[in-house]
């Protein structure tokens, strides 16, 4: 079994995941943070597996030590007061475990090496330096998932004598390599193999069935898609525009409509200085860069930050400003379609498109969540979404309108 999973937000890939590692003799789970693994790690055990977290320290201190030596300085001056490596009842939560007096990097890390699921950060296996350190760990693997795989569609600096293929690679400064041939060449000998992302299409999984030798498989139900109603504003939405007075009375006026309907919103823009000079202009709402917690308020980031993808989010909507086509002036982004062309892949394609479309469907998952059990709702503003919505999962696409 080697497959490539694309399943809307909602659908429980985690889960799926946690329960065929559960059962396996052997398993590694790659994540994209420790909170997600930490939930990984739950659900491993719901299912009656049991398993260990292998994340670097400053993760998983309570305290932020990031190496033993400041670990040590902590206990020696009594920060820290953990005294043991062990837990008397399991726990999947870094407060808890110090709470039961137990070292949470010491406690995860002995317990990754000893049950028979292990949960990594995916970064590990994006650099032949960070390999080194986790091989042996593929040694008579039974299964290996990758979640959130559209994030090894990526590219990474890398020294010279780290190049695991020139083919893969374009000389730079320093050179630049894709990612996602590291990862299959790695995985290639793995007896079954699952990597999942609701991101990946099936226009855009080519690549990725390519190199990871997989099977695509693509589940298009959403979990109460009823209770989902889209709006779209076909507003011109471009770099020398978007500041102007009339597209932000534009924006701030359907926010504060959204905001008065629904109460608790999340708005995303192309990039942190424009929801920066946007949240600037929403005095007279409360707003925030950060989510805070369940009283209503509006969450002004934007795509790619930190909380677009991964996070559970209390929302009922969401503004979505303009379509988040990359920085088409950014260097490392036309060494990626350099190397992509190269590769007989289409580098506007896998490099710009599915840049902005991934974006767009991690972002949209942070309202989605609960959809089964309340209304939500989506406004889109940028006329994009029209030209591109053959791109866009059809959940989103089969209702929009120009």
């Amino acid at each position: 079994m080697r497959i490539l999973l694309n399943a809307p937000p909602g659908y429980g890939k985690s889960r799926a995941i946690a329960k065929i590692a559960a059962q396996k003799r052997r398993a590694l789970i790659f994540v994209r943070s420790h909170l997600e693994g930490l939930q990984m790690a739950r659900y491993v055990e719901e299912y009656g597996g049991s398993a260990g977290l292998l994340f670097g320290r400053k993760t998983l201190c309570p305290f932020g030590a990031e190496n033993l030596l400041q670990c040590l300085k902590l206990r020696e001056v009594g920060v820290c007061r953990a005294k043991s490596r062990r837990l008397e009842k399991p726990a999947f939560d870094i407060d808890e475990i110090y709470k039961q007096g137990a070292c949470p990097y010491e406690v995860l890390h002995v317990s990754g090496r000893h049950n028979n699921v292990i949960i990594l950060p995916i970064a590990y296996i994006s650099k032949i330096s960070n390999i080194v350190a986790i091989s042996d760990l593929f040694e008579e693997v039974d299964f290996v998932a990758l979640d959130e795989v559209h994030n090894l569609l990526t590219t990474v600096s890398v020294q010279d004598d780290e190049l695991y293929s020139k083919q893969y690679c374009v000389a730079d400064e320093t050179p630049i390599c894709l990612v996602l041939p590291l990862i299959g060449e790695l995985v290639k000998k793995t007896k079954s193999l699952l990597a999942a992302s609701a991101s990946v299409l099936r226009h855009f999984s080519q690549i990725f069935t390519y190199f990871l030798n997989a099977r695509f498989v693509e589940i298009e139900k959403i979990p109460g898609i009823e209770n989902l109603e889209i709006d779209l504003i076909p507003a011109k939405i471009r770099y020398n525009t978007r500041t102007k007075s009339r597209y932000v009375e534009l924006v701030t006026r359907e926010v504060k409509r959204v905001y008065q309907e629904y109460g608790q919103v999340i708005v995303f823009f192309p990039n942190k200085e424009l929801a920066m000079y946007y949240l600037s202009k929403m005095s007279d709402l409360p707003v925030s860069d950060q989510p805070l917690g369940d009283i209503n308020h509006v969450i002004v980031t934007y795509y790619g930050s930190p909380i677009s993808e991964g996070i559970n989010l209390n929302v009922k909507a969401g503004v979505f400003v303009g379509f988040p086509i990359p920085n088409i002036k950014s260097r490392e982004l036309w060494l990626k379609i350099k190397i992509l062309y190269r590769l007989g892949f289409n580098g506007y394609k896998y490099g710009i498109l599915f840049t902005a479309v991934n974006h767009i469907v991690q972002a949209v998952g942070r309202v989605l969540r609960d959809l089964n059990r309340e209304r939500k709702y989506i406004l889109f503003i940028d006329d994009r979404y029209i030209k591109y919505k053959h791109l866009l999962p059809r959940y989103l696409s089969q209702t929009l309108r120009p």
